[in-house]
C-alpha cells in the first residue's frame, strides 16, 4: 500500500468510528429516556394546576418556618488569633420540623385514597 492509500483508509475508518460513536450516543439517549419513562410509569399523575398548588404549598410552608429562631441551630464559637470571637461551625438542627411543616401544608391539598378500593381496582386492571 502507498502512503496515500493508508491515509485514505485511516480517514475512512475514523469516519466509520465517528458514525458509530454518534449512533451509540443516540442509543444512550434513547435508553435514558426509556428509563425515565419506566420510573415515571407508576407515579401518580398530576395536572399543571396541581403542580402549581403543590409548589405554592411548599413555598408557603418554607416561608412560614422561623429560620431566625436560634434554637434551630447548633453553633460552636472559638476565639480568633486576634482575640475576636468567631463562629467555628454552625449547623441547622431542625430539619424534621421543617419536613413536618411542609408535610402538613401539602397534606391539606390531598385527600387520602381508600387503599381497599385502589387494590381492587389495580387487581381488576391486571386481568
Amino acid at each position: 500500500m502507498t502512503k496515500t492509500e493508508l491515509v485514505a483508509k485511516i480517514e475512512a475508518l475514523q469516519a466509520a468510528l465517528d458514525t458509530k460513536v454518534q449512533e451509540q450516543n443516540a442509543y444512550r439517549g434513547q435508553i435514558d429516556t426509556l428509563k425515565e419513562q419506566l420510573a415515571d410509569l407508576n407515579k401518580p399523575k398530576l395536572t399543571l394546576l396541581q403542580f402549581d398548588e403543590l409548589h405554592g404549598a411548599i413555598e408557603e410552608a418554607v416561608g412560614a418556618f422561623d429560620f431566625d429562631d436560634t434554637d434551630n441551630y447548633d453553633v460552636d464559637f472559638h476565639i480568633d488569633y486576634d482575640n475576636r470571637i468567631a463562629i467555628e461551625s454552625m449547623s441547622f438542627q431542625n430539619a424534621d420540623e421543617i419536613v413536618r411543616v411542609i408535610y402538613n401544608d401539602i397534606s391539606e391539598l390531598f385527600s387520602k385514597a381508600d387503599e381497599d378500593k385502589i387494590s381492587i381496582q389495580e387487581h381488576l386492571n391486571q386481568d
